[in-house]
């Protein structure tokens, strides 16, 4: 099935089938991908993106810029991008939970003749037209959530999963993780198992078991409580760490003087007794440690600065010995101070601290010495290292989401305080709670929800946005504002990302108010 372009590149995209699935029928029995973009004519003597633009611009002289722009890149890709050869997946509203695949066979097509809304085309060779969206696991059903009507499918290997999916019906996963089953299989393959034989997954295809992306407190705390029933933990502990970093299932000494060969004891691994912290600690930042011998040169030691682009470097022997840590400045000092120094000359003292300490109580030293190093978990080796660059990026990740929604919130409070008397605000929130409505920025994120759900509240808005689409964007970053107010260091996955940002796109553009 996975036949590639002649680049040697396999891609896949999404082509969606109609607003209310009105292009999928026809599509399918003639082989065809069609999009709308009813306004504008032929595209094919189009050379350019720039041409494209201006034809856009032409077709819809009333659209805002970045709407135009958004339209162009979705033509582009149909027009010019996809190629013979490339495979497409198209959602299916007239059959719910359930997409068709199939090949390109041909290029962009105007068919004058047809009527409005089907002379955009390219020929497809349907493959499959009945793929339960069930055989797909999280990410790759997230990224097929995209609201645009073309796209690419590029996240996590997706162009070789849906050519396995087109031929033998089952999503394999990102390269090299494990089939999902569920978490009830899963505890039961890992207890099951030989000291010799234990269960390694990443993290990410952990959290897949229990239907999760993200180790959100609620998530973690019933993953504990799964692996303690089955006397379980993880080596290391699945709360630390990238998600892409791999654990292993490992059994807990099940009572005193039992053999611990197995979980080689309990040093790294996952307490499962405990409740989740609440606090961030430096073991959550991922932060792999290079360093170098004291027997090297002190021009080796800046050459490899130099090609990784650090600060500063770690001076480790193998025996585990840290002499401290060269930067740029204790380089500068050493040149200062000797016309030919060595290595042992531009080393300075580094501040260590354990994998655990509070991440708030080390903010100043990193900030004052630019860097910390980090012990493991068995307290003796240092393994990580933490810099204020890594600090400024960690909370620019934890916060951007939120600042994002919090955007999205308080334009829909604008919207609805304009347009919205105090009796129809209260119709948005349950019998109990109406007396304590007196504005918008009374309503919850939900409660918007349930308000802009009603045809004639939607009209009163006078957005020329489709109503379906909106809500449909609308109810998915409610669940991802649920999401982030769940405590997790897991940065949000780039489809939710997505949906955020393209509310956000919608309501700037109905109201370009800052």
């Amino acid at each position: 099935m996975e036949d590639r372009r002649c680049d040697g590149e396999l891609r896949a995209w999404l082509v969606r089938g109609g607003r209310e699935g009105e292009r999928e029928a026809r599509a399918l029995q003639e082989g065809l991908a069609i999009v709308g973009w009813n306004e504008v004519g032929d595209l094919g003597g189009v050379q350019t993106w720039s041409e494209l633009s201006g034809e856009l611009r032409s077709a819809y002289p009333d659209a805002a810029r970045n709407v135009i722009g958004n339209w162009t890149g979705q033509l582009w890709r149909f027009t010019t991008e996809i190629q013979d050869g490339d495979l497409v997946v198209m959602p299916l509203k007239t059959k719910p939970g359930h997409h068709a695949i199939g090949r390109v066979t041909g290029p962009y097509e105007y068919r004058s003749a047809e009527p409005v809304g089907f002379r955009q085309v390219r020929t497809v060779d349907w493959i499959r037209w009945d793929i339960p969206t069930e055989v797909m696991r999280p990410d790759l059903r997230a990224t097929l959530r995209s609201l645009l009507t073309v796209c690419r499918l590029t996240r996590n290997d997706a162009a070789s999963r849906i050519a396995a999916v087109a031929a033998d019906g089952a999503d394999p996963g990102i390269d090299g993780e494990e089939e999902v089953t569920s978490s009830e299989e899963l505890l039961d393959d890992a207890a099951s198992r030989d000291p010799g034989n234990l269960r390694t997954l990443t993290i990410r295809n952990l959290l897949e078991h229990w239907g999760s992306e993200r180790r959100t407190s609620a998530v973690i705390d019933v993953i504990k409580a799964d692996l303690a029933d089955k006397s379980l933990t993880t080596r290391p502990p699945f709360t630390e760490g990238s998600v892409s970093d791999e654990v292993t299932l490992v059994p807990v000494t099940p009572e005193p003087g039992a053999r611990e060969e197995t979980a080689e004891g309990t040093d790294d691994t996952e307490d499962v007794t405990d409740p989740q912290p609440m606090t961030l600690r430096l073991g959550s930042l991922p932060a792999p440690l290079i360093s170098v011998p004291s027997t090297v040169t002190l021009t080796h030691a800046k050459t490899l600065m130099l090609k990784r682009q650090f600060s500063q470097l770690a001076v480790i022997d193998e025996d585990g010995t840290l002499h401290g840590a060269v930067s740029w400045e204790s380089i500068g000092r050493a040149h200062i101070a000797s016309v030919d120094p060595a290595l042992k000359d531009a080393i300075a003292p580094a501040l260590v601290v354990d994998h655990d300490a509070l991440l708030l109580e080390q903010i100043r030293p990193i900030y004052e010495q630019g860097f910390v190093f980090v012990r493991n978990v068995d307290k003796h080796r240092v393994t990580g290292i933490i810099t204020a660059s890594d600090l400024t990026g960690q909370f620019g990740t934890l916060a951007r989401p939120f600042v994002l929604v919090e955007e999205a919130e308080n334009r829909l409070r604008r919207a609805a305080d304009r347009v919205f008397s105090v009796e129809q605000l209260r119709d948005a929130v349950p019998q109990h709670q109406k007396s304590r409505v007196h504005q918008a920025a009374d309503l919850t994120f939900g409660n918007y929800c349930y308000l802009l759900r009603d045809q004639r509240r939607w009209a009163a808005l006078d957005w020329n946005v489709d109503h379906a689409l909106f809500m449909e964007l609308l109810e998915e970053v409610r669940r991802v504002r649920n999401d982030l107010m769940h405590f997790t260091t897991d940065e949000l996955s780039g489809d939710k990302y997505d949906a955020v940002n393209g509310l956000l796109t919608l309501l700037r553009t109905v109201d370009p108010r800052p």
